[in-house]
């Protein structure tokens, strides 16, 4: 490389600049009162909690072995209390006040990426993290000379906590940007608050198991780094999903905000896939595949109530976007702006999934024969209430999105994801209220067959009712698709760059 180029090499880095928001961020931080504070009350806790310990040993007559073990476990509980309680909701509060439509912050007004803004959050969220946990490692790896517990056991597990407090951050940046009025705002954080103490005994549950098992010893076996891995992976997923969901919810409306979580999700869902396969291929199971299975339909169902909110029209920026190549048109609009494209996306990922989840149940008898899996009779009803699930849901969704285009036509299209979880809601709920005003209502009447709960599906034993199910799902679904033919064959027409637009092929 020439002298000319390095120096413009180095002039591009000049051009470098740290995330603005962090910066941004963190100023506020150090100002804030409540930042600084609650460091000092976090300093001053484990400082007295070490103090009580030490004295209490000073005073017995025999010497406690396991007093590093006991500061350990007290130590855990006080830096997840504190890290889970304050963190998220700190970075919560504060991204809620700057998506207030009142506020116009960097939100509104900056020419920074949505990606960018959310990535700074999130940075900033991490570094206070950092923070906390800078503050208490000492104290921790102190517990280690008063044995009891070993210093890889002690490292592993701040890392552990620290990842899960990272993501945390992330679900509360994402609950941030839900655009709710201030009462559901605070309700929803309240329900989080509430969420956090279970989630913190988890995490204390989870971390002190994970010493008395000392970890030291087991980190040379190739196993545990094997469930390790997964576990790491599995918790980086959902937080890039939820970092997708984010920078989705604060992108303008003119843009196409489907792509990047339907991409995402598909590209998970498909390395899921193999690393869930290369589970089975390891353990010689099989039904391993049905976690894949499971956490798949799992999304997808909660992505139908979005997908159906979709409007139909698509904006002249995303028209823009659309490529004039007729085959690359049809590969691209699963992944565009609309409810018709969701629920196409939708279908054809559990479809599949349900596909691959068949073929690998049944050829795995032939694969492992000896393996302890499921029988015949547990596949079928496996079957069958899959499936069946899967056509309820779609038909809920393609009735809710008819009953929304005849009847309320004028109305935002989120109306109709309000009323994808009414119908399902009614149906559920509906026949016990008719048998309760009768007098009639009984656990036997609750196990009955009820055709259109698909809830109902999971209470029955009976296969001759679960196949009544089933042919009332396939036949709702055959039904629904014929009545909303003429709507979708028009967005699939309509799928077009703007007549004269320079688009990429």
């Amino acid at each position: 490389m020439n002298i000319a180029g390095i120096k413009s090499h180095f002039t591009n880095w000049r051009e470098w600049e740290f995330n603005p928001i962090v910066i941004k961020e963190l100023r506020q931080a150090v100002r804030s009162w409540a930042v600084t504070g609650m460091l000092m009350l976090f300093l001053t806790v484990l400082f007295i909690t070490s103090l009580v310990f030490l004295v209490g040993q000073s005073v017995r007559v025999n010497e406690d072995v396991q007093l590093g073990s006991s500061m350990f476990q007290a130590f855990v509980i006080i830096l997840a209390g504190a890290s889970m309680m304050f963190i998220p909701l700190y970075i919560g509060i504060r991204v809620a006040a700057e998506r207030g439509e009142s506020n116009h912050d960097l939100l509104y007004v900056s020419t920074l990426s949505p990606g960018r803004i959310i990535r700074g959050k999130l940075y900033c969220g991490a570094y206070m993290a950092l923070l906390f946990f800078s503050a208490c490692m000492p104290f921790m790896a102190f517990t280690n000379l008063l044995r009891g517990v070993d210093l890889p056991s002690v490292f592993f597990i701040l890392l552990f906590l620290f990842l899960v407090v990272c993501a945390a951050n992330q679900i509360a940046i994402f609950l941030a940007c839900l655009p709710l009025s201030r009462p559901f705002k605070i309700l929803l954080a309240l329900a989080g608050l509430f969420f956090s103490f279970w989630l913190i005994g988890g995490l204390i549950v989870g971390a002190i198991g994970m010493m008395r098992l000392g970890l030291g010893s087991m980190m040379a076996n190739r196993n545990f780094w094997m469930t390790a891995l997964t576990v790491l992976v599995a918790g980086l997923i959902v937080t890039g999903l939820f970092y997708v969901l984010s920078v989705a919810l604060i992108s303008p409306p003119s843009a196409n905000r489907a792509r990047l979580p339907r991409l995402y999700i598909t590209v998970i869902w498909l390395l899921g896939g193999l690393l869930n396969f290369a589970w089975v291929i390891q353990v010689k199971e099989p039904t391993a595949i049905m976690a894949w299975t499971l956490a798949t339909f799992f999304i997808l169902i909660f992505a139908l109530l979005v997908v159906v909110s979709n409007a139909d029209e698509l904006g002249p920026r995303v028209r823009r976007d659309i490529p004039a190549n007729r085959l690359k048109r049809r590969l691209v609009f699963p992944f565009f702006n609309g409810a018709a494209s969701g629920l196409l996306w939708v279908s054809s990922l559990a479809a599949i999934t349900f596909i691959l989840t068949q073929l690998v149940l049944t050829f795995g008898d032939t694969w492992y024969p000896t393996h302890v899996g499921m029988s015949g009779a547990n596949r079928e009803d496996f079957t069958l209430c899959t499936s069946t699930t899967i056509f309820y849901a779609l038909a809920y969704a393609l009735t809710a999105r008819f009953i929304h285009r005849q009847f309320f036509p004028k109305r935002p299209p989120q109306i109709a994801g309000l009323l994808t979880i009414l119908l399902v809601g009614l149906v559920a709920i509906g026949p016990g209220i008719v048998l309760f005003f009768l007098n009639q209502l009984s656990w036997k009447s609750i196990d009955g067959l009820q055709l259109g709960n698909m809830f109902n599906i999971f209470s029955i034993h009976e296969p001759s009712q679960r196949w009544s199910h089933f042919y009332v799902a396939g036949g709702w679904l055959a039904l629904m698709l014929v009545i909303n033919a003429g709507w979708f064959l028009k967005q699939w027409r309509n799928f077009q760059p703007p007549p004269g637009s320079c688009s990429k092929d």
